[in-house]
């Protein structure tokens, strides 16, 4: 039986994660709940655990196993898994603004492993880039603290050349900064597990024995590795059942590669409130919202209506549909998925939001830009990438542990000019920062890109200004990355690296 073939007969799925439900399948099509539903089983939905550390001596202190395990993914097999405290994936992070934390990561692994904590402005010897790789059977520890405004971020693997299959394995979660007391004075929902909820997107390939499938063939270099069955807290065709009909949801791109674009299976209008970076000054009405690997956004949709819903993501957007020379491909990757039902017929009814003011940006209209810099993402078509050897670079550099390709200086502003003159599209990525998006070739930013971003696309054959602040922190031998966040275009080279003095 051909791997395909496998992963399209044998997703009755199920998860060490979470305990399966009873469903009739129904393929392609509404089955007696009103859900679509194209796999064979539905499952609960899983809640992650939350961390938020012990109090000693006035630091939140975490303490986090980077394990192996096995997880029972695919029916009647287990699949041979990474998480942090747990066997696949990780628990949700939760910390306050103000707080310091210290994080102390244990590698129980039997290979090499960094931990970075996506969006963060923190340190550089903090930042759990490549530099600061943790051994099999050590601890590291990083401290710092949060500046952060409350927001939805990302932990995950930076390990050097190797973060992409650690990753897809499991390697990584959710962190959030949170202020239920500014929340709930702005009638926003923030009682976890009850009217708030994590929704980590991934997607995953298997092996017929179930086991994960992760090829670094030139294809999936190029393309990035992407899979057909798709998972919501690592968990596959699962429901939720809120406890509210106002609901916040944290989704959050945890793929390596994929694009989604998001929307309801009836069309059905939702609320923007937050980014990458935090709170929006206003809420945004959108009915279709896309993010690129790496990207968040939290929406809250009105379920008062009681009919059932599934959040959907549809076919087209992202670089599977471009095809290796940025022709039509029509993979069977690249479709229409279906990834959470909601089944709201048993939630209590909530109070409507009403809200049309959020917060208030500091005003950076005037602010002085200490430099502006070019950053040209290239793939290079030639034998280096056609033999894979290389052929990723950013201003035609190639990722080196040992060069230190821009020097920022600290509590400045930079405008940084993204050009993609290749074939794909390319999420960028800068450490220790939130940016605000100024322009897309000259014309404004996206409805969901107007708050602040730490990730954005920059498309084929297009230009994205960003302006950042580089942040109070100062080392002059230890860097932060930029990178694009296909892990596989990481790896392969398309990072650099900058100081800030």
């Amino acid at each position: 039986m051909k791997r395909r073939d496998f992963l399209r007969q044998g997703l009755g799925i199920t998860s060490g994660l979470m305990a399966a439900t009873q469903a009739p399948f129904a393929f392609a099509k509404s089955d007696a709940s009103g859900f679509s539903n194209s796999i064979s089983q539905r499952n609960d939905f899983n809640l992650p655990a939350i961390e938020e550390g012990q109090t000693v001596r006035g630091k939140q202190v975490f303490k986090l196993t980077l394990q192996q395990g096995q997880t029972r993914i695919l029916a009647d097999t287990t699949t041979e898994t990474i998480g942090i405290n747990q066997n696949f994936l990780a628990p949700v992070l939760r910390m306050k603004k103000g707080q310091t934390v210290k994080m102390e990561v244990t590698n129980k692994l039997d290979e090499i492993a960094a931990l970075h904590w996506h969006g963060m402005v923190l340190p550089a010897t903090e930042d759990g880039g490549p530099h600061q790789a943790i051994e099999p059977n050590t601890t590291w520890i990083a401290e710092w603290k949060v500046l952060n405004e409350p927001s939805t971020l990302f932990y995950h693997s930076h390990t050097h050349n190797q973060t992409g299959q650690q990753v897809w394995r499991g390697l990584g979660g959710q962190m959030q900064i949170v202020d239920e007391d500014r929340d709930a004075d702005l009638g926003i929902p923030h009682q976890y597990g009850i009217d708030d909820y994590p929704v980590i997107l991934m997607d995953r390939a298997f092996e017929e024995t179930g086991e994960f499938y992760y090829n670094n063939s030139r294809m999936d270099k190029m393309q990035g590795m992407h899979g057909d069955v798709m998972l919501v807290n690592g968990v596959p065709n699962s429901v939720l059942k809120p406890k509210k009909t106002l609901v916040r949801l944290r989704l959050h791109n945890a793929s390596n590669a994929r694009f989604y674009h998001l929307e309801f299976s009836d069309n059905r209008p939702f609320q923007l409130i937050a980014t990458d970076g935090g709170l929006l000054e206003k809420p945004t009405k959108l009915r279709q919202i896309r993010l690129a690997p790496a990207e968040r956004a939290e929406i809250l949709v009105d379920l008062s209506d009681r009919k059932p819903i599934t959040l959907k993501s549809i076919k087209g957007y992202g670089n599977l549909s471009r095809g290796m020379m940025g022709g039509n491909n029509a993979s069977h990757l690249d479709q229409d998925f279906d990834l959470l039902h909601l089944d709201s017929s048993q939630s209590e009814q909530s109070s409507a939001f009403k809200r049309t003011q959020l917060v208030t940006f500091p005003d950076w209209s005037k602010v002085q830009v200490a430099k502006t810099r070019l950053m040209k993402l290239e793939m290079q078509m030639g034998p280096r990438m056609m033999f894979g050897s290389g052929g990723f670079t950013i201003n035609g550099q190639a990722m080196d542990m040992n060069v230190i390709n821009e020097v920022t200086h600290a509590n400045t502003f930079e405008i940084w000019e993204l050009q993609n003159p290749s074939t794909m599209h390319h999420p960028f990525h800068i450490h220790n920062t939130q940016f605000r998006v100024l322009d897309r070739d000259g014309k404004a930013p996206y409805p969901w890109e107007h708050g602040f971003k730490d990730t954005v696309t920059v498309h084929s054959k297009e230009t994205v200004r960003i302006l950042f602040p580089t942040g109070p922190y100062k080392n002059n031998n230890t860097p932060y990355m930029y990178h694009c966040h296909i892990l596989e275009h990481e790896d392969a080279g398309m990072m650099g690296q900058f100081t800030v003095v």
